[in-house]
């Protein structure tokens, strides 16, 4: 074992927006006292997800610990200088049992106590004539969901860390290192990082330093995503859209639109050095039937493709919280941009040992999985993967 280079109270491990968040809030809480340090391979770089992912966020979920998850994440973003736009969001329903679910959704957002409304195909139009053909039955409009930009968000929770006396190390971890079941610190590549509590943020990769007896199912899966050609931006972006019977959505980034899509067979996709996969031969079709939902007066011409790599789990869920089986160990993992503060700020609330809600605790319980096996929770992660724009009961509408 190397020499100790660093002794802290907390190490977090992985340094995206989780992570990052994590190290903002455990710096400025009111028990700021303890010396915590955030590592990652690259500070330079966004290498995970976080660098990569779409960055709309829509708040209303069937889940309603995912819905409060996401509105607090909001409420945290808009007091970021330029990290979240305010544009709303779409979803559109292209038949009669589209209709009927984005009725029932609106009035479920409206009791979670959100903005919601549902309107006519040509006031969808009107708020995203070029992500949107008029020639669907209806709409339901969020207008206060919106665009995060998850890097500025990321850079802006380092920065304020930094300044409260984080200290940000660029190492690759290894290992957790464990005696007689408890944490004391973790092994990289720059020498044993000592602690009394480590926290595994790092996302997509999170299961290679998940060496105890309870299984961990975060499951890499492939996505398409495409950029459009530049464009001079528009007065107003306009709203994130989707297509939840389609497994379509699209944004409006500014000088160019987005778009992805869902409708295909899951992949896995192990990752290697970064969140970007190699691209497989069934998304050029994929985001060909895509491009169909965009009027043909955009002239979306693709400039950019790639496979994003991100993580999904058996329910949909994150894994937050602590491990019980190795004092001092705790997980924030699966996590997506659209959840990333909430979740950040309730594990921050578990580490300060102050009061949390038991059912979110239970629903995002890192060992919910226990006595499963992972070769089935693996496939039931990978079944999921074309439900994540389910808009029914069972299924957790995340992004």
């Amino acid at each position: 074992m190397g020499s100790s280079k660093t002794t802290s109270d907390i190490a977090i491990v992985g340094a995206g927006i989780v992570g990052s968040a994590l190290a903002y809030y455990l710096s400025h809480s009111t028990n700021n006292n303890k010396k915590v340090v955030l590592i990652d391979r690259s500070f330079s770089q966004l290498k995970g997800s976080t660098g990569h992912a779409p960055g709309f966020v829509g708040q209303f979920n069937d889940s309603e610990v995912l819905t409060r998850l996401a509105m607090d994440t909001v409420r945290e973003y808009t007091n970021i200088p330029g990290g979240f736009d305010v544009v709303g969001g779409l979803e559109i329903a292209t038949s009669c049992e589209g209709v009927d679910r984005l009725r029932s959704r609106c009035e479920m957002a409206k009791r979670a106590g959100l903005s919601a409304q549902l309107i006519s195909s040509g006031q969808a139009v009107s708020l995203a004539p070029d992500l949107v053909k008029d020639d669907n039955q209806i709409a339901l409009y969020f207008p206060g969901d919106g665009a995060a930009n998850a890097i500025r968000i990321t850079s802006f929770y380092q920065e304020q860390a930094r300044a409260k006396g984080v200290e940000l190390i660029e190492a690759n971890t290894t290992e957790v290192h464990q005696v007689n079941g408890r944490v004391e610190g973790v092994m990289t590549t720059s020498g044993l990082i000592s602690a009394r509590k480590v926290i595994i943020a790092t996302g997509i990769w999170a299961t290679d330093l998940c060496k105890f007896d309870i299984p961990i199912p975060i499951v890499p899966v492939a996505h398409p995503y495409m950029y459009g050609e530049h464009h001079t931006p528009k007065l107003r972006k306009a709203p994130w859209v989707r297509w939840p019977q389609h497994h379509v959505y699209a944004r409006d980034h500014g000088d160019f639109f987005g778009l992805g899509s869902y409708n295909h067979a899951p992949v896995f996709h192990e990752p290697k050095e970064t969140a970007i996969g190699d691209w497989i031969g069934q998304f050029d079709q994929t985001l060909n039937e895509a491009m169909h939902f965009i009027p043909e007066e955009t002239k979306l011409v693709q400039r950019e493709r790639f496979n994003g790599i991100f993580s999904m789990t058996p329910d949909n869920m994150p894994l937050v919280g602590n491990i019980p089986s190795v004092e001092g160990l705790y997980m924030a993992a699966a996590v997506w941009v659209t959840h990333a503060a909430g979740a950040a700020k309730f594990l921050t609330q578990i580490l300060e040992e102050q009061p949390v809600d038991d059912g979110i605790k239970r629903a995002l319980d890192p060992t919910r999985f226990q006595g499963r096996d992972i070769a089935t929770l693996t496939q039931e992660s990978l079944n999921g993967y074309n439900d994540i724009y389910k808009t029914d009961e069972s299924g957790a509408l995340r992004m």
